[in-house]
């Protein structure tokens, strides 16, 4: 399956984590949620790399689409 677009960044905060959700579409359109918790990390070189987030929208709990709001539900 190859990504060829991502529609929506979306920052989440579900107990002591914060998550980091994008809808993404196959070549197909066929949209899927992707969910992950890294925002920073240290390269092999040492380095010091992190996510930029400010593309990211806040998701507002009350206007989840049905598809993420009962996939986010499954995360404990």
């Amino acid at each position: 399956m190859r990504i060829s677009e991502t529609t929506n960044k979306y920052l989440l905060k579900k107990g002591n984590f914060d998550l980091i959700v994008e809808e993404v579409k196959n070549e197909k359109g066929e949209r899927f949620f992707s969910i992950g918790s890294l925002k920073s990390t240290s390269t092999a070189s040492g380095e010091s790399w992190q996510l930029d987030t400010s593309s990211y929208k806040t998701i507002d709990r009350k206007n989840l689409d049905a598809d993420l709001k009962k996939l986010l539900s499954l995360i404990k």
